[in-house]
Formats: structure tokens, sequence, C-alpha cells
């Protein structure tokens, strides 16, 4: 059972931050401990335990039972029995207190910090004699320092330590457990994952990418430095501006696109919600919609085209295995008075490639959109609209804003101030040679979904829906697929009964394909759906392979 402080003692940047530590798989404990002495404030999952009053892991004895137990501490959480302190064994003593596992692991994680933070001091103070006068040994590890005992700052001393301490974020994998700390000016926070839980391969959107670690480390540096409002003129709030600011170029270029014709938000389907309260329509307008989308690329037409007595026209696909948005099926839909066409550039069920550059001969001019947690970022999208249409989208903010810019016009307030300046560090990790990674990137994926088609294609209860191939320029590793006899639901359930893998059944937000197109009648059970990306290994895909086919043998 989890032991929770009131929730008013942990401030919300700290919460924010351990959500997004906790937003990969596998999670099986988390903790925020005091960055003064380690006691845990709070714990969750299954290493989860409640202090006795305020006590606090006693970190020299943890230090001796690392040195007897090396092992069991680079494997925390493997041995169902806790380690027991040194002075456990000492005779005289009628009574001991024998740690929880979880307070153990506490300690140990309290003295591998306060390691990293003596050997990020020393590096960055190479002088025999610190900032602080303290004397230091032969090794220039400060007296009484660097062996994991607690400290008691003053606030002076703690304030420039903190200026000086460059730890940011650390990371312990072992065989079975991957223990990732992130450090606040006054709390630890750390999660521990299962390291056999297989990363990414089984993300349940189109594709949700698991977060950088440089983002967060980027979101955290920014909630504990620069949360302040933006626009004034003092330090810290120029700070903050300026980094909110590099988010948005490095958004838009990541799109050869200028900051001005961009807008960011808490995702596509509300930007495009934002985009149809905002273009001025014409009556008689019409609206083309591809049932290939997504929801969120139709809800909001559909919304507006009620409210305004627009038309919608239905773009449809006529093969229900392999559905493509066909540019001649359109050329019959569009006409003069066509206001609008909206399509994937790739179906989140299918995973085929559709061909926008075809179809934007057609359509001439469009507003496009995507979120960035698809492409290894934080939850937030982005939309992009060319200058030329700009004087066609009327402003959504207060009367005495701008609209100098498609995001003035957009946003009903700024982005979220710590995912946009984040996202320097995702279009650095395609950097410095951006064309030749995704060719990396696309290369890894082919390889990887070649093997799930493989197994697919050749079962004779299986049904592939989208390309059969894993030819990477024509479907992105997201594979969708039915097995005659059972329920989609069902086969995932055996399939996480029997391993860590974990994947999705369903019609993923993309209903009308799934109804109305590939025509299955329980379109709440829908498709099984499996994704993976260039972080996956051939080796997880083998043995999910293996998984797969004893249980579709059993089903």
């Amino acid at each position: 059972m989890a032991h929770t402080t009131a929730s008013s003692q942990i401030p919300q940047h700290v919460t924010s931050l351990l959500s997004h530590l906790t937003s990969r798989p596998g999670v099986q404990s988390t903790f925020i401990l005091s960055r003064k002495d380690g006691s845990i404030i709070q714990s969750t999952g299954l290493l989860a335990t409640k202090p006795a009053g305020n006590s606090s892991p006693n970190v020299s004895q943890a230090d001796s039972t690392v040195e007897e137990e090396s092992e069991a501490t680079m494997t925390p959480a493997e041995s169902p029995t806790p380690p027991t302190p040194s002075s456990a064994t000492t005779p005289n003593r009628q009574t001991s207190y024998q740690p929880s596992q979880g307070e153990a692991l506490a300690a140990r994680i309290f003295a591998f910090v306060s390691s990293a933070s003596d050997l990020s001091l020393s590096l960055s103070r190479p002088l025999n004699e610190n900032a602080h006068g303290s004397k230091t040994d032969s090794n220039g590890l400060q007296e009484g320092l660097g062996n994991g005992t607690s400290r008691d700052d003053g606030d002076g001393e703690a304030s420039e330590r903190e200026d000086d301490d460059e730890v940011k974020l650390l990371r312990l994998r072992t065989k079975k457990h991957e223990i990732v700390v992130v450090p606040d000016k006054k709390y630890l926070l750390c999660v521990v994952h299962d390291a056999a839980h297989p990363t990414g391969n089984t993300s349940a959107g189109l594709r949700s990418s698991q977060v950088l670690d440089t983002v967060i480390e980027s979101i955290t540096s920014y909630l504990t430095n620069t949360n302040v409002q933006l626009g004034a003129t003092y330090k810290t709030s120029k700070l903050s501006t300026a980094g909110f600011a590099n988010g948005y170029e490095a958004a838009a270029k990541f799109i050869n696109a200028k900051p001005e014709e961009i807008c960011l938000g808490v995702s596509t389907t509300q930007l495009l919600h934002n985009l149809s309260t905002a273009l001025k329509f014409q009556p008689g307008d019409e609206l083309i919609l591809s049932k290939l989308n997504h929801e969120a690329n139709s809800a909001a037409w559909v919304r507006i085209a009620d409210r305004l007595g627009l038309e919608v026209k239905w773009w449809s696909a006529s093969n229900p295995q392999n559905p493509v948005c066909d540019p001649n099926d359109l050329k019959q839909l569009i006409s003069e008075k066509t206001r609008l066409v909206a399509c994937p550039h790739a179906s989140n069920i299918l995973g085929s490639i559709v061909d926008v550059k075809e179809i934007a001969k057609i359509v001439h001019q469009y507003p496009r959109a995507f979120s960035w947690y698809k492409v290894y970022g934080p939850h937030i999208a982005q939309l992009y609209a060319s200058p030329r249409i700009h004087d066609q989208i009327d402003t959504l903010g207060h009367f005495f804003k701008g609209t100098e810019t498609l995001d003035l016009k957009l946003n009903l307030a700024s982005a979220n101030y710590e995912h946009v300046q984040s996202i320097p560090r995702v279009v650095e990790y395609f950097e410095p040679d951006v064309s030749a990674s995704w060719e990396k990137v696309a290369a890894q994926e082919e390889r990887l979904q070649q093997i799930i088609l493989d197994f697919l294609n050749g079962n004779d209860r299986v049904t592939v829906y989208g390309e059969r191939s894993a030819d990477r320029n024509l479907r992105v590793p997201v594979i969708s697929f039915t097995v005659r006899g059972t329920k989609s639901q069902r086969l995932v359930e055996e399939v996480e009964k029997r391993s860590a893998y974990g994947f999705r059944s369903g019609h993923m937000y993309s209903h009308r394909l799934i109804k109305d197109i590939i025509g299955l009648e329980d379109v709440e059970d829908g498709v099984v759906r499996i994704s993976m990306l260039h972080y996956n290994t051939e080796e997880e895909m083998t043995g999910l392979v293996k998984v797969l086919e004893e249980v579709i043998a059993t089903l």
C-alpha cells in the first residue's frame, strides 16, 4: 500500500515530473525522497512502504550492507528477502529494526545520488580546496562526504551547491530492473522499471513513442529552475521566455516552416477544433473527409459543418483489406465549392502511407497537424498553415492580442511551457544529418515489421489490414489484424498472460474505417494492433512471434 503525504506538501512541479517519468511501460514502483536525508516522502507500487514516524533510511547501515552484498545492491528488489542492516547483528541489542525492501532501496538510492553529486562537484572543482573551503583528500573527496552520509546543509551552502551540482538524471540498469533517478532541489524522484518489459514495441497510439532522456532532463530543469510566467523583464522570466521561443523555432525548423506559421497546443484534436472554429466558411462550402482518418481529423469538420450548414463529402475506399486514399477517387469528389480536404498521412490502423504529395497537387494548399509524442517528445501537438491562408482564419484570442502569427490567432492561451521548451532536444536527436537519421530509423523499422508480417501473412486464420509488405515506402510499423474464430481482445489478454508484451485491440479512434470500410461487426472489439519503433530489437519481435504462434494455436 502506498504511503503518501498530504498533497500540499509535494509541489505540483514534482508530481508533474513524476507523471512524465512513469509514462513508459513496466513501472514497478515510484519513490519521492527527501534530498536532505533520503527519507521516504511518498512511495507507490510493489516496493511501497509506510515509514515509521519521520524515520529516515540509515545510510551508513545501508553502506555496510552494500559492501557485504554488492550484487544485491546492483539488483534491487530481485531478492524476496530484504537485506538486513549490519547493525542488526550487534550482539548486545535486544531488538533490531529490519528495514523493508523499499526502505533499504531508498537508502541506497540516496547514497547513489550523494556519490554522484560528489563526483560532479569534484569534476567542476578540480582544485584541492573547494568553494566552501573544505579540504579534500588525495582522491578529491571532501572530508565527511562521499560515503553516502546525509548532509545538513545551511541555506547558503545549499544554494551554492545547487548551482554547482550538475547531476540531472541517473540511471542504473541491471538484468531485471532499471532505476531512473531525477534530483530536484528538495526531492529525489525515483522510478523502478521492469527491465524485461519490452520497451515501446507495444505502444498504444500511432505510435506513442517513449520520451527521450534529454527531453525528460529538459522538462526537469525547466520546472526546477525557470517555471515562471513569460514576458517579464526579470532574469528568470527572460530565461523562460527564451526557452519557449527556442521551442517554437525548433518546432518550425522540424517541418521546414517559420515560427509564425505554426501553432502548438495540447493535442491535435484541440488544434483542429480551434482551426475549424476560426476558419471563415461561406454558405455552400464543401468539406471532403477521408474515412481512413483518425477521428481527430474528422470530428472538428463534421461539427462545424452541422453548425454552419456545410456539405460533407466522404472519401471512401473500395478494398476492405487494403484501403487507400486514392487520388483518382478524390478527383471525382472535388469541385469549385471544395473548401477543405482532410486525410491522414499514415493511417493509425493500417500503417499505410498516403501519397500526400499527389493529393497536394490536387488540393493545392492545406494545413497540416501532428503530435510530438509520436516522435519521442512530450504530449504536445503542432499545426501548420501556409501564410497564404492566414487571412482566411479569424482570431480566437482576446481583442487586445495581436494576430501576426498562427499561434496568436488559434491558441486560447500559451502552449505548455515546459513541453514547448523541450522540443529542441527532439530535433537534436535527428541531427546533424536529419535525412540520414530518418533513413536509419526507417530501415530498422522495416526489419522489425518484416518479422511480424512474415508470420501473420503465413497464417491462414489471420487477416492483415493495410499493406502486406514491410516496404518502408509503403507503410510505417503499425500492424493491424484479426484472427478468424476469436475476439481481438481475447488474443490480447492471452498474450499478456503469457508474456510481458502489451498491445491493444479496438478501433483506436478510427471508428469509421473499422465500421464502414473494413466492415467489422464488433467495432469496439475491432482489430489487434501491434506498434513498434526503431529502438526495438529483432530479438523482441522474434519473441513476440513465438508468443503469438502459441496463443493463436490455442484459440
